[in-house]
């Protein structure tokens, strides 16, 4: 009887020291008390709690707190990693043995290019939400590159080149582009016969792209070095900007197609074709093969 006691006191303190291990990792996730609790459906007076009685046990502060913000101390970093892959451990677990459930559920948090807001990407997200009504997601659509370890981010899309990273990618597909001004403005330089002709032709520029269109022709290729007076950091202000007539653009072929047949834009030496650019969903190189994050992953790759 006393061995049963003994064993029934070591199971509490086990799952006492577990809960208190996810609260601090989601203490630190969400870098703030109160964002914790909110996810963990909590009080912020538990979530100090917790931490606090992990603090005492093991002997060593884990977070320094100010009224705005808390960090981590250096033992706090190395205990976060573990906690961290011992979570993921236990959801991959879980979801082994949940697979037969017939509906996923969970949180995605999702970044995307703005350039993506009107795309055929959105509209297959937009289906695999409908199908996975169990799943909530949180979409933030910006140009800004963000970490996605450090920002909590399950998925990101990119477009173009990718840096070497510890993340997991695959390719999801390309944005074809076409090369297009307004109507008033090919009135005014004359139709272009070449793609060296629209050199000297004023470009609405995204910053975070080179001076330079790379144009293809059958086994063809010919590179614009072009000037430009206006920067965008947005691809729906360069179209835009273009269609006011302010020079040449090379927006997706997604986002003019109605301009084109409308006659607010026209395109230019069709024949010669920009260079289409590549898409790719990065994500953490944790994740399980039965998680949220693949089952979007195949929807997004399916015909």
């Amino acid at each position: 009887m006393v061995k049963l006691d003994f064993i029934v006191l070591m199971v509490g303190i086990m799952i006492d020291e577990l809960k208190a291990l996810a609260v601090f990792s989601e203490t630190v996730k969400q870098k703030s008390f109160r964002g914790a609790a909110k996810q963990l459906n909590l009080s912020p007076s538990v979530v100090s709690y917790h931490i606090t009685q992990l603090e005492k046990r093991i002997g060593t502060p884990l977070l320094y707190r100010s009224t705005r913000k808390i960090s981590l101390t250096h033992h706090g970093s190395i205990l976060y990693g573990y906690t961290t892959d011992m979570l993921d451990a236990a959801r991959e677990g879980l979801g082994k043995i949940s697979s037969a459930s017939p509906e996923p559920f969970g949180r995605l948090s999702i970044r995307l290019p703005s350039v993506l807001t009107r795309s055929p990407v959105n509209r297959k997200i937009a289906e695999f939400s409908s199908r996975h009504p169990g799943i909530e997601f949180h979409f933030s659509y910006s140009d800004v590159r963000q970490d996605l370890i450090s920002n909590g981010i399950d998925l990101a899309i990119r477009v173009g080149h990718l840096e070497d990273s510890a993340l997991k990618s695959k390719r999801i597909g390309t944005i074809e582009r076409k090369l297009v001004c307004s109507p008033d403005y090919l009135l005014k330089y004359g139709t272009p016969q070449h793609p060296g002709d629209l050199s000297d032709w004023e470009w609405i520029r995204l910053e975070m792209l080179p001076g330079t269109r790379r144009l293809r022709k059958g086994g063809k290729t010919f590179e614009v070095k072009y000037r430009s007076h206006v920067f965008v950091d947005n691809v729906e202000a360069m179209t835009q900007f273009c269609i006011y007539g302010l020079g040449v653009a090379t927006p997706p072929d997604y986002l003019v197609t109605e301009s084109i047949k409308e006659n607010n834009l026209v395109e230019l030496i069709p024949e010669w074709k920009v260079d289409a650019l590549d898409l790719f969903a990065v994500w953490p190189a944790n994740a399980s093969s039965n998680s949220n994050i693949r089952l979007l992953l195949n929807h997004l790759t399916s015909t």
